[in-house]
């Protein structure tokens, strides 16, 4: 007996110390030694990396090749899955490595053409970034070589290796960025979808409209048949999305700049906020670069080694969405007697014709058989509708998309030389040099200047912007671009400020289209409203604005239901929410029971308005971004339009009474889902957060999923669920889908603000953390921080080592 309980206490144990070794090499050996001695080849010089307790890495470097050899070999070192993961999306390898389901992703990414334009990017790169690039690439693939036994967990769970990285691969990143940010396409499907088959004086009511009463930057034939086979196009980028964890419109983003006139230092003062999809480990890794004295710091994006928002000794500058429109469709007529040609002149009475140029792509398939693909091409750009064929729809025509990102263009290039100018002219030349995807440039520098200037590659266009496009047509084509001299932009205003909130750039008087889909108005508002109410500024009402919750949509929303509600008929009552109304600041506070009810009412009056006159399908994709039911909606609101009526009964429903049902079933939601008593139906109860990692929240909630991938998700790679203030009507943006309330899905991917009378620090928070390891000490260390609307510094000057504790990881040339 005592012989059987020894063996049975061995095997225990046994069991114990393999699953203890199990966790260690799957979890613990990964993690890195932020104090060794390491010998590189590649290296030239010594690089001296020192940690600052958010794992942040200051790396001091003494020729330009090592520096940026050492941001490859920190980006793998922290952020190796979510670089393969990058890989696999740009190239469009998902099936090869994950399995025949993703094939069609597959098709989709290379039809985009990612990969194609980065080679032809690269071809054309000027050798000084591609030397730059070749550096960082060679740290991230030695620091693989060095660390292939050590793996994060994903490549275990997936049983995957590291895919070398190449320059291309930069490239392709910059294409699928751009890609991601390009929002108003599937817009445009929905509208062109709508104008096929909604009368004229209907359309004319759900256009988006930005009135020049709000603020700017700058003063003063088509057929059903083809807007439904691009449908499927929109379904395939969400799911997308969805894998990426990208679920929100990754449009938004504040900044704003004040000069010395509005500070009590007389030196400026900067802030941004750029909003993106809200993810685990998240977008940002932010870095301090010393090059023989010269300092840089900000935020990179892994997979390139330049800093997107940041500083260096004398300049700072953040970013903001465009919103830009760069992108049509065009209906190409195929010849009938030779399906390799197609028309691009009949103007003349007589077809022109030129051949189809094609592409061959092997999607390789994990466990089953290679597949060659074919992708068509035309002078506008891939035939999109191959993705989706159906002859018995487009008949003898095709579908081709033109994207101004299919143009070889060198924004690398040109980030590298903002992150070094030295004054606002360089920066400005340099600036002159960036296409894609568009952006707000908002500026400011030690010598006192603040600007924003406008950036992107966009076309001239005849004829309404948002339908499809005669391909046949010359006059339906691209007349150049406008001049980047052109673009808008504001330099010194005597107001002494600048800013931005992805609003209306222009005036009506402007000459050119740039866009349709603005953001609407609440946030720029409000930072007009600090800008006017505040003779000088600080940093302390910086950090209060990139916190605010106080939404001017809201307020105004309330003002014109409050009234109704006031004079409710019998068949509602209403006597127990009014007082939240009626006393409610207007803030998306976790505390406020307004705020649900607003938010709940606002879903419910869009459905009751626009469902039975769309459909299901068309509102479903016109509610997919948010900004345009929200404008939509607003408007129709004030001016009472004739949509309020309902279809189906025939009967003529005035706005009072959508307004009252509206109410009414928000009411009786919040109630099923919280209790009966207002108190229960808080902001905080209904809207939340959790951070949850690329693919594998995907394939966690899968009915198929294991026990052991569900719990390795839900436990240790995600962080949450979190109660959240804001909106997405708030500086503080706190953005959810309409087809999903209330979770919260984009919002300040990282918050920075630069005091140019300290630039040896700065105020910074990212939503998670610096580490893709779930065991790490940096993986969601900054959460609370965020949540909790506070900062840490990053420092980038001495400072650093005389304010805060430090490790140092050496790295010396190989002999």
């Amino acid at each position: 007996m005592k012989t059987l309980l020894r063996f049975g206490l061995f095997i225990l144990l046994l069991l114990i110390g393999f699953t203890a070794l199990a966790v260690y090499w799957t979890f613990y050996k990964p993690l890195p030694d932020y104090t060794a001695t390491l010998h590189l080849e590649g290296l030239q010089q010594p690089v001296d990396i020192h940690w600052d307790p958010y794992g942040v890495p200051h790396i001091y470097a003494q020729n330009e090749q090592d520096l940026y050899f050492s941001v490859g070999y920190v980006h793998a070192q922290d952020r190796l899955w979510q670089l393969t993961f990058k890989q696999l999306a740009a190239e469009g390898r998902f099936a090869e490595f994950l399995g025949e389901d993703l094939i069609e992703f597959d098709k989709y990414q290379r039809t985009l053409g990612f990969w194609d334009t980065a080679r032809k990017i690269e071809e054309e790169a000027p050798p000084e970034i591609q030397r730059i690039l070749q550096a960082y690439s060679d740290g991230i693939n030695r620091y693989v070589e060095n660390n292939r036994n050590n793996l994060p967990i994903e490549f275990t769970l997936l049983d995957i290796e590291p895919i070398p990285w190449t320059p291309t691969h930069s490239y392709a990143l910059s294409r699928l960025m751009a890609w991601e940010m390009n929002v108003s396409w599937w817009s445009e499907l929905a509208f062109a979808y709508l104008g096929a088959t909604l009368p004229e004086n209907v359309m004319q009511e759900l256009y988006p409209s930005y009135s020049d009463i709000y603020p700017t930057t700058m003063n003063d034939e088509q057929s059903r048949q083809y807007v439904e086979s691009l449908m499927p196009m929109i379904e395939t980028e969400f799911d997308l999305r969805q894998i990426y964890q990208r679920k929100g419109n990754s449009v938004g983003s504040n900044a704003w700049a004040i000069d010395g006139s509005r500070t009590s230092t007389g030196l400026p003062l900067l802030a941004g906020d750029p909003h993106m999809g809200l993810d685990m480990p998240g977008n940002w890794y932010e870095v301090h670069l010393n090059l023989n004295g010269k300092n840089l710091s900000g935020g990179t994006l892994t997979g390139s080694p330049v800093v997107v928002v940041g500083q260096n000794d004398e300049i700072a500058w953040s970013l903001t969405n465009m919103m830009a429109d760069d992108t049509d469709f065009f209906i190409e007529q195929i010849d009938p007697n030779d399906r390799s040609r197609y028309v691009v002149d009949s103007l003349n009475g007589e077809a022109m014709y030129q051949p189809i140029n094609w592409r061959d792509e092997i999607l390789r398939i994990k466990d089953s058989d290679d597949q060659l693909y074919r992708i068509r091409n035309t002078r506008h750009g891939p035939v999109i509708s191959d993705i989706y064929p159906n002859e018995s729809i487009l008949g003898n025509r095709s579908v081709t998309m033109k994207w101004t990102g299919h143009q070889v263009s060198h924004e690398t290039w040109a980030l590298y030389q903002i992150n070094w100018a030295e004054s606002l002219q360089e920066f400005q030349h340099a600036l002159s040099q960036y296409e894609t995807p568009g952006q707000n440039f908002i500026y400011a520098d030690l010598s006192g200047n603040i600007a924003l200037f406008s950036a992107a590659k966009l076309p001239v266009r005849e004829y309404h912007p948002l339908l499809f496009r005669n391909g046949w047509d010359p006059s339906y084509d691209w007349h150049g671009w406008i001049p980047f001299e052109d673009m808008p932009r504001t330099v010194n205003p005597p107001s002494g400020w600048v800013g931005n909130a992805n609003n209306k750039l222009h005036t009506d008087s402007y000459p050119y289209y740039i866009a349709t889909f603005w953001e609407p108005p609440s946030r720029i508002e409000r930072i007009v409203e600090y800008m006017t109410e505040n003779d000088t500024l600080d940093v302390e009402i910086f950090q209060q604005m990139q916190t605010d919750n106080y939404s001017i949509h809201a307020r105004e929303i309330t003002d014109i239901i409050l009234p109704v509600l006031r004079r409710s008929r019998e068949e509602y009552d209403f006597s127990q929410i009014i007082p939240y109304l009626e006393n409610w600041d207007f803030r998306y506070s976790l505390n406020s029971t307004a705020a649900s009810l607003i938010d709940a009412f606002f879903i419910e009056l869009s459905r009751n308005t626009l469902l039975d006159e769309l459909g299901e399908d068309a509102y479903r994709n016109f509610i997919r971004k948010e900004n345009v039911p929200v404008q939509t909606l607003s408007r129709l609101l004030q001016e009472n339009s004739f949509l309020f009526n309902h279809i189906e009964t025939e009967e003529t429903e005035i706005r009072n009474d959508i307004i009252r049902q509206s109410m009414q079933e928000a009411v009786q939601w919040l109630t099923d889902r919280f209790g009966e008593e207002p108190f229960q139906w808080r902001w905080e109860n209904l809207h939340s957060i959790t951070f949850r990692p690329p693919l594998f929240a995907e394939a966690s909630q899968d009915p198929e999923a294991t026990v052991l991938l569900k719990m390795i998700v839900n436990n240790l790679m995600s962080k949450g669920p979190y109660s959240v203030p804001g909106h997405n009507m708030t500086l503080n943006k706190g953005q959810y889908d309409w087809q999903d309330p209330f979770d919260m899905i984009l919002g300040p991917s990282i918050r920075r603000i630069v005091d140019f009378s300290s630039l040896n620090r700065t105020f910074s928070v990212i939503p998670t953390g610096q580490s893709g390891n779930p065991i790490s000490d940096f993986f969601g260390d900054q959460t609370e921080l965020w949540l909790n609307g506070q900062y840490r510094y990053l420092y980038q000057d001495s400072t650093f080592f005389r304010e805060v504790s430090y490790k140092t990881l050496q790295l010396l040339p190989e002999n």
